[in-house]
C-alpha cells in the first residue's frame, strides 16, 4: 500500500433529504441513515485503497457487513458522501507534493531535504509566504506496514467501519464521521508515539489476566519509576505496551479514548510565494536519536516527509511564525540561520529579489549561516552564490568542522561588528536582526551583539543590555529557536 493510499481522505457521510415515511419514524430514520452511511463508506474505502482493483465489484461479504437494508439505501441519488482529509482539523487541506530533493550526501550522517507542495487554487495559496511570518503545519500518517502488523496482532478487522465522532465531531447536524479501522490507526491515532503514565492508568482495566492487570497498574506507582523511565529511554510506544500484554481486550471504539491523535508538526517555510507563485517549499531535517539499547529512532513527521515524492499528498495548513520580513523594503537585515534555521531567510532573500525585480529599491542583507561541513550542509549553495553575486545578500558562513579551530556563527558576527553597530546599534539606525535555529547558540549570538555594542558603540554592559532589550521590544531583534 502506498503512502498516497494511506493519506487518502476520510469519509464524512452526510444525511440527505429523507422520504416522508422516514420522517414519520424518526428512530427508524436515524438507524437506516447510519447503516446507509456505513455501506457508502465501505464502497468508497475499497475504491480508494484497492487502486487498480477499484473497478472490481465489492464482495458480497463486505456489503453484508452492514446489512441488506443499508445496501438498498446507500446509493439513492439523494444520498451524498464526501471525503474529508482530517475532519478534526477544520483548516487542514490536502496538498500534492511537486518536488523532493535530497540536500545532503546520500551516506551523510544527517538527512536534510527540500520538499515542495502545490497550493495553487487552495485556501493556502495566499497564506504560505515564508517571508511574511508564515510556517506550515503538517499532519503525518503512520506507516501502513506497521499499522497492519498491529491490527493483525490485535486480531482486528482493518475494513471494519467505525465512528470517529469523539475526536472529529460532525460540523453540522445530520452528519456522521466514519472511517475504517485501518485508517483510524493510520491517520488519526498516534499509535507509535511516546506514552505517559496516564495512558497506563487507562490501559490496565482492559487486561483480563489478573497478573497482567497488576503489572500494568504497578508501572504507574512511584516505586516502579525506574522501570518506567527505562522503558521511556528504550522508546517504548503505545503499540509496544498494547502488544506486550496478551490478555488485553480493547474494543475498537475505546482506542479513541486511550490513544491521543497525531498532532501537527510545524516547519518554517523556506520560500516566498511571490517568487514561487502557487508553491510552498520546506527545508526539513529527518529527526533521529539513539534509544537505550542501541536502536535508532526517527521522528514521525520528518520521516513521513522523508519518503514523500512528487504526486503524493499530505494534510497541512498555514501557521503563524515570528519570522516576518520588515515592511520597510530598504531596511538593513541581519540573519543568523543555524542548520535548518536557514529556511525563513531563504524566503526573506527571495522576497527581496522579487521586490527588486518589480523595480523597488531594497536594503542590504547579511546572512550568517552555521553548519558543520560546507560540502554537506551548504543548502541551496548555488542559489545563495547567485544572489550574492548580484549584490542582494552578503553570505558569512561558519563551518565548525572544516578546519582545526572551531568557527561558529558568533565569530562571523564579530567580523561584521562595524556594520552591525552602524545599522543596528547606533542611534537612528533602522536595521533588524533575526535568529532562527537550535536554541543552544542563542546565548552566544546575544553575547556577541552585546560585545559589539560595548566595543564599537562605547556602551557600558548595562547600557548594551538595555539596548538589546529595546531592540527586542521594538521587534528589531527577533528569535525563533527550538
Amino acid at each position: 500500500m502506498t503512502r498516497e493510499e494511506v493519506a487518502a481522505p476520510l469519509l464524512l457521510a452526510t444525511r440527505p433529504f429523507q422520504p416522508a415515511w422516514l420522517v414519520a419514524m424518526p428512530q427508524t430514520r436515524a438507524i437506516l441513515a447510519v447503516e446507509a452511511q456505513k455501506t457508502a463508506m465501505v464502497y468508497k474505502h475499497h475504491q480508494a485503497v484497492k487502486g487498480k482493483a477499484a473497478k472490481a465489484k465489492v464482495s458480497a461479504d463486505i456489503i453484508n457487513k452492514v446489512g441488506d437494508l443499508s445496501r438498498l439505501l446507500a446509493f439513492q441519488p439523494q444520498y451524498k458522501a464526501q471525503f474529508r482529509a482530517r475532519p478534526d482539523v477544520s483548516q487542514g487541506e490536502l496538498v500534492r507534493v511537486t518536488d523532493w530533493k535530497l540536500l545532503t550526501p546520500e551516506k551523510y550522517d544527517r538527512t536534510c531535504f527540500h520538499i515542495e507542495v502545490d497550493v495553487a487554487g487552495t485556501g493556502l495559496e495566499h497564506l504560505v509566504n515564508g517571508s511574511m511570518g508564515k510556517a506550515l503545519s503538517v499532519y503525518a500518517t503512520n506507516e501502513s506496514e506497521k499499522v497492519m502488523k498491529f491490527i493483525n496482532a490485535m486480531k482486528l478487522d482493518p475494513d471494519e467501519i467505525v465512528s470517529v465522532e469523539d475526536i472529529a465531531p460532525p460540523s453540522e447536524d445530520g452528519t456522521v464521521v466514519l472511517t475504517t479501522v485501518f485508517k483510524l490507526f493510520t491517520q488519526y491515532l498516534d499509535l507509535f508515539g511516546k506514552p505517559s503514565r496516564e495512558f497506563l492508568k487507562k490501559l490496565f482495566p482492559f487486561a483480563e489476566d489478573v497478573m497482567e492487570k497488576v503489572a500494568i497498574a504497578e508501572l504507574t506507582l512511584d516505586r516502579k519509576s525506574e522501570e518506567f523511565l527505562d522503558r521511556q529511554a528504550r522508546a517504548y510506544t503505545y503499540a509496544d505496551y498494547i502488544c506486550e500484554y496478551k490478555s488485553l481486550k480493547i474494543p475498537v471504539a475505546k482506542y479513541t479514548e486511550i490513544l491521543p491523535t497525531i498532532k501537527q508538526r510545524v516547519y518554517s517555510i523556506c520560500s516566498s510565494s511571490d517568487y514561487h507563485p502557487g508553491k510552498c517549499q520546506l527545508l526539513v531535517v529527518r529527526e533521529d536519536w539513539q534509544a537505550k539499547g542501541g536502536d535508532t529512532k526517527f521522528g514521525l513527521c520528518s520521516s513521513f516527509l522523508t519518503f514523500l515524492r512528487p504526486g503524493t499528498v499530505c494534510v497541512a495548513h498555514a501557521t503563524h511564525s515570528v519570522m516576518q520580513i520588515p515592511e520597510d523594503k530598504t531596511a538593513p537585515i541581519f540573519m543568523a540561520g543555524l542548520g535548518t534555521g536557514l529556511a525563513p531567510f531563504r524566503a526573506f532573500i527571495e522576497q527581496r529579489k522579487h521586490e527588486k525585480t518589480q523595480g523597488h529599491r531594497v536594503g542590504p542583507m547579511t546572512l550568517f549561516f552555521g553548519g558543520r561541513h560546507a560540502h554537506a550542509e551548504y543548502y541551496y549553495r548555488d542559489e545563495f552564490e547567485k544572489f550574492e553575486a548580484e549584490g542582494l545578500v552578503k553570505c558569512c558562513n561558519a563551518w565548525s568542522r572544516d578546519q582545526k579551530q572551531k568557527v561558529y556563527v558568533q565569530h562571523k558576527i564579530m567580523e561584521q561588528a562595524d556594520d552591525i553597530w552602524a545599522n543596528l546599534g547606533r542611534e537612528g539606525s533602522r536595521g533588524f536582526f533575526f535568529l532562527c535555529g537550535s536554541k543552544q547558540p542563542e546565548k552566544d549570538v546575544f553575547a556577541a551583539l552585546i560585545q559589539i555594542f560595548e566595543t564599537k558603540g562605547g556602551l557600558t554592559n548595562h547600557e548594551a543590555h538595555k539596548k538589546m532589550e529595546s531592540l527586542q521590544l521594538s521587534g528589531r531583534y527577533v528569535t525563533e529557536v527550538y
